[in-house]
């Protein structure tokens, strides 16, 4: 949900390198968190988990321009550390086939790596506490709230042209190209009258890409929480340990 659908050559160096930086500097903490026995017990999971992340994130969800990202559920099968390592495997993948350019991956994985971190660690804390289904859905959403909020913040900060980002960010959908078409004109005011009084616009235009931007973020933050929390409560009975914290809780345990 929270992904940069931004080509190569928009974004300013210096934003793109900080994300690049951020980014080696998570890979490289993910790598030194998970221990080699990890490694070689969880190397298929992450491949289907990747995979399925990937396809997720290609599928749009019909009535709202935007999709699942499935990052809390990876990160909860397979723990915070490799949930990162396959956040970065599918941003890589998604960089090669366009959906967002090779310059914004560092600045995507960085985003997504958040809800994977945040999501697990909430569930992993919730889930003694309360019921399996409230701690996944709690998680799920503050998780993916945050990262909106800080998908919103990298927008704001990078100054990026947003009627051209949104305009971009269409999933193919004809419900969005309605909805960039209609905030188009008052994007385009904000900018003319800006000109005209010797401001700069992008404050003006960020609130309105916000005001877009939020109630969509929303109800899909909803949906992949209830589709997390189902596909979760379904793994627990069949298979209760793909859970990763439950195989953390069982080690402590012996």
């Amino acid at each position: 949900m929270s992904h940069l659908h931004i080509p190569d050559g928009v974004i300013a160096p210096v934003w793109f390198i900080c994300g690049y930086l951020g980014m080696a500097a998570l890979l490289t903490l993910a790598v030194r968190q998970v221990s080699r026995e990890e490694v070689a017990s969880k190397i298929p999971r992450l491949g289907v988990l990747s995979a399925f992340m990937l396809l997720a994130m290609n599928i749009p969800l019909g009535f709202i321009p935007t999709h699942l990202n499935l990052t809390v559920l990876a990160a909860i099968l397979l723990g915070p550390w490799l949930g990162v390592i396959a956040v970065f495997v599918v941003n890589l993948l998604l960089a090669l086939v366009g959906h967002g350019g090779i310059t914004v991956m560092g600045l995507n994985v960085l985003v997504l790596s958040s809800e994977a971190l945040l999501g697990y660690y909430l569930f992993a804390a919730l889930r003694q506490r309360v019921r399996l289904e409230l701690a996944t859905a709690t998680a799920t959403v503050v998780a993916l709230t945050a990262s909106l909020a800080l998908m919103i913040g990298i927008v704001g900060l990078t100054q990026i042209d947003l009627l051209w980002l949104l305009q971009e960010h269409q999933h193919g959908q004809e419900a969005e190209t309605q909805t960039a078409a209609t905030m188009a004109p008052q994007i385009e005011g904000d900018v003319q009258e800006s000109e005209a009084e010797g401001r700069h616009s992008q404050h003006t235009s960020l609130n309105r890409f916000v005001m877009l931007v939020v109630p969509i973020g929303m109800v899909g933050i909803v949906l992949e929480a209830i589709a997390v929390t189902l596909l979760t409560s379904f793994i627990l009975k069949v298979r209760p340990d793909l859970i990763a914290c439950q195989d953390r809780q069982t080690e402590k345990g012996e």
